[in-house]
């Protein structure tokens, strides 16, 4: 029996994670909300009429986490219906979201790159993904949701769930996307983790950690992967690249830019510990499709 205890705890702990990054489509923003802050409601306003000309084009990352003891999804992208052709196409992405917002991003995703696209060609079925970790409720997060709603869970903080629908957000995030997706509302935790020490432990055991990472939105997670002492940060929406937390300039399409700078401070920090692998960023324009292991 020991023999076989210690077999086992071996095999644990030589196994390795993955962390697939996906570009599940792409947006094309006004280059001032790269580092500008500000607030959503004061840059929507401003944005949404930049010409093309003073775009910049940026991918929408989803994450397909190869854990120990199953398939995690962390995002979900555009979904085909808002890209029906692979361009952007306005009157679609009409149909899918609020006007602003398409007018905001102009979205696209080329075809074979939505996430269940590329789960099917990883011969990933939605229902063997253990847990969606929705990092936040807007929309080129959340788009792909129905279309893996079929996984064993849905997580998202009650903090983003409860002030979705409270009026701040309701320019920003489209409830007919996540709604009726029988999602659960979980809440962060003391932890030893994060600026605001709240996190999630996901699996249990702390080696999928959602955590806390206000000032895109008040419930904004990041979620952590760790693997012994070595870790990956997705930082999703916290920052757009390396350049917001080195400069300490929080990226525009915020909700309090206070939190933002508290946040970019904290992921500062744990960028600079060796035992960091990277930290991920959903919007970054130089982060390619590749395979992380840890």
């Amino acid at each position: 029996m020991i023999k076989a205890r210690n077999a086992v705890r071996k095999l644990y702990n030589q196994s390795t994670m993955k962390i697939h990054v996906l570009h599940c489509g792409y947006i094309r923003i006004a280059k001032r909300l790269l580092d500008n802050g500000g607030r959503f409601s004061t840059d929507i306003a401003k944005a949404m009429l930049v010409p093309d000309r003073e775009r910049v084009t940026l991918p929408v990352s989803a994450y397909l986490i190869e854990h120990r003891a199953g398939t995690y999804l962390a995002d979900t992208g555009w979904s085909r219906d808002i890209s029906p052709d692979g361009v952007y196409d306005f009157k679609a992405a009409c149909k899918v979201l609020p006007r602003h917002l398409a007018m905001l991003y102009h979205p696209f995703v080329p075809h074979g790159e939505t996430v269940r696209e590329q789960l099917d060609e990883r011969g990933v079925r939605p229902e063997e993904i253990k847990a969606v970790l929705i990092t936040h409720f807007d929309a080129d997060h959340i788009a792909g949701l129905r279309s893996v709603s079929s996984a064993q869970r849905i997580i998202v903080p009650e903090d983003e769930a409860y002030w979705s629908v409270r009026t701040k957000y309701r320019m920003r995030q489209a409830r007919e996307l996540w709604e009726t997706s029988g999602y659960e509302r979980v809440f962060y935790r003391g932890h030893l983790l994060g600026p605001m020490n709240l996190a999630i432990d996901v699996t249990g055991d702390g080696s999928i950690m959602m955590v806390s990472l206000p000032g895109h939105t008040d419930g904004h997670a990041g979620v952590m992967v760790r693997e012994g002492r070595k870790h990956v940060l997705i930082a999703a929406d916290s920052a757009v690249s390396s350049y917001n937390w080195e400069t300490l300039r929080p990226a525009g399409l915020g909700a309090d830019t206070e939190l933002q700078k508290k946040t970019l401070r904290w992921i500062k920090k744990a960028a600079s510990d060796p035992d960091c692998i990277s930290v991920l960023c959903s919007h970054d324009p130089d982060m390619q499709p590749q395979t992380i292991t840890i």
